[in-house]
């Protein structure tokens, strides 16, 4: 801190002097807003159009509706805290551009810490300005006095007391509660409800338009200076690279003396110099691991101490007001036209990192869908067996059913090959039945649209055609009667031709002769009688256990090579599906990302 002193009437001529040239840079920094704003409305657009219909595909036990409705929570409320902050940044840019003009002053600080007083210092000279006092102010220094945002609570100030009344209200509990303002040229002061107030909303409406100030001074009481809660706010301000100086308000003492006539009086001094540096020390070691913490600019003061000596040089300097308003002059001189240049597009600058860093839970979102991947894929697996056993034993029963009701038909084979063949049409309904039901079944856990690729291939033709029915039957020869013999007939023939030719050879010698012959050839020529006998077909078996069971082997292979198959293919489309969302929101994020980027760079080279 300079020792430099100056009254406040030197200082309001320095800020006087440097109005026409306080022109901020805040139409840059709103174009560059309004860049982020609409990649910001691309993004939440974009994020829920592919959320939401993922949400649509799936039913609503499959375990990825857990990482969706993450994603969309966390997208939901993301958004509505960007709106939050960039509501709470337009009401900072409209309070701001009503003072293009001057060096935005923002004073802040706990309940009870002398903002009010100091305000009223500045604008009349008086920290509790007489109407008097006011009536001799001359125009040129007459404050302008305005009133903002207020929040209704129980003690605040009534609704434009300040511009009415034409000062700050001291002294209540919770004297104010509005944001509220007085404008000499080059300067506006602004006045703050308390920070750590027993009515929160105080609080948060100070820190709106904390932002926007150009210069901030944070008030302190100095009978308990660089509590931890003070300190916090302090902190937060640095780091946000905000203009701030300290002060350490109400750095006196009251002491009894007696006046001229006798009488007990209490005068106001000043705490003495080494309590001051202590206190200032203190509050400095408190900050210590701050960048450049040994210039923080730290001033002891006392508007009530000044108020009283302004006519006295040494004692207006011990008030620490003098040093204090020659502060704010070198800043004002030296600092005052860049800071109200640079303030609005630092502001952005810090909004906009602040939203940079929203984004990072959204990559652990989207990685978090691979585990839940991996565990629908093992899942499937066992589905698929399940399913494959479930539809097995529905062939099986079906399959079943018909052939015992064939077992009263086994003798009849033409009757059993026309059931059959019946049959073979009504098993390949069956099996397109039972195949497209396990496929719905195992479809349904991971999307409700059932895609065509799942739907089953079978044809039934390629399976193996039902094999003819045919009875097993051996041939025996069973007994038909007993057959005549020919010998004797033969004789007689024989008898009678041999004696015909002998009669006509020898007379009847020859016929006696040639009979005898005769009837021996003939009896040689002839056989004796025998037996008869018959083929007979017997049945001995068939095949129908046979096709029964290469029908069931044949359909129950196909059915598990047709859900292995069809299930892969829905997982292929499945998963390439999920792919295709993860690296839908991947890429959204990124183009979000790339061109807050850009806008980034902008407002830094801008600094």
């Amino acid at each position: 801190m300079t020792e430099k002193s100056i009254t406040r009437e030197a200082l309001l001529a320095s800020f006087g002097a440097l109005e026409s040239q306080f022109t901020s840079s805040l139409k840059n920094a709103q174009a560059l807003e309004q860049g982020f704003d609409a990649s910001r409305a691309k993004l939440v657009q974009a994020i829920s159009s592919h959320l939401q219909n993922a949400q649509k595909s799936l039913p609503l036990a499959n375990p990825l509706q857990a990482p969706l409705n993450n994603f969309v929570a966390t997208m939901t409320q993301t958004s509505r805290e960007w709106d939050v902050k960039v509501a709470g940044r337009q009401k900072g840019v409209e309070f701001r551009q009503g003072f293009e003009d001057s060096l935005l002053v923002f004073v802040t600080g706990k309940v009870k810490s002398g903002k009010s007083s100091l305000g009223n210092y500045m604008a009349w000279g008086h920290t509790d300005p007489t109407d008097d006092t006011k009536r001799q102010t001359l125009p040129e220094r007459y404050p302008k006095y305005q009133s903002h945002a207020k929040v209704e609570v129980e003690g605040g100030d009534r609704p434009k007391e300040a511009e009415k009344k034409r000062e700050f209200r001291v002294g209540a509990t919770e004297a104010t509660s509005s944001i509220q303002s007085f404008s000499l040229p080059g300067l506006t002061w602004v006045d703050s409800p308390g920070l750590h107030s027993l009515k929160e909303e105080n609080g948060n409406l100070a820190r709106e338009y904390l932002d926007h100030a150009d210069l901030i001074l944070y008030t302190m009481k100095s009978d308990a200076p660089g509590r931890a809660s003070d300190l916090a706010e302090i902190r937060d301000l640095i780091h946000k690279d905000k203009r701030t100086l300290l002060l350490l308000t109400g750095s006196d003492d009251i002491e009894e003396d007696v006046d001229d006539s006798g009488d007990l009086i209490q005068c106001i001094v000043m705490k003495d110099a080494a309590r001051r540096a202590k206190q200032q020390d203190y509050v400095r070691g408190e900050l210590k691991e701050l960048p450049d913490s040994n210039k923080l600019e730290i001033v002891s003061i006392s508007s009530r101490y000044a108020q009283e000596h302004a006519n006295d040089q040494a004692a207006f300097l011990d008030s620490g007001i003098g040093p204090f308003c020659a502060t704010l002059q070198d800043i004002c001189q030296s600092e005052g036209v860049k800071i109200k240049q640079s303030v609005p597009m630092r502001n952005l600058h810090h909004f906009l990192v602040n939203c940079e860093n929203d984004l990072e839970p959204y990559q652990k979102l989207i990685a978090g869908f691979s585990p839940v991947m991996r565990k629908l894929d093992e899942s499937l697996e066992n589905q698929i067996s399940q399913h494959s056993r479930e539809g097995q034993n529905d062939l099986k029963r079906f399959i079943d059913t018909f052939f015992v009701g064939m077992e009263n038909s086994r003798d009849d084979a033409d009757r059993i090959n026309s059931q059959l063949k019946n049959f073979n049409s009504k098993l390949g309904e069956k099996f397109q039945e039972i195949t497209n039901e396990r496929l719905q079944a195992i479809a349904d856990d991971l999307t409700k649209e059932f895609q065509a690729s799942v739907k089953s291939t079978y044809q039934h033709s390629l399976l193996t055609r039902i094999p003819d029915f045919k009875l097993d039957t051996i041939t025996e020869q069973v007994e038909a009667g007993i057959r005549s013999g020919t010998k004797k007939r033969n004789a007689g023939i024989g008898s009678l031709l041999g004696a015909g030719i002998g009669f006509l050879v020898a007379g009847p010698a020859g016929a006696a002769v040639g009979s005898m012959v005769g009837g021996g050839l003939g009896s040689a020529t002839g056989d004796s009688a025998s037996i008869r006998y018959r083929d007979v077909q017997i049945t001995v078996g068939d095949n129908l256990q046979d096709i029964r069971r290469k029908l069931l082997d044949t359909h129950c292979e196909a059915l598990d090579v047709l859900l292995q198959k069809n299930s892969t293919n829905l997982w292929q489309e499945f998963e390439g599906s999920i792919k295709t969302l993860l690296n839908k929101l991947s890429a959204e994020m990124a183009q979000f990302d790339s061109e807050l980027q850009k806008i980034l760079n902008k407002t830094q080279l801008a600094l």
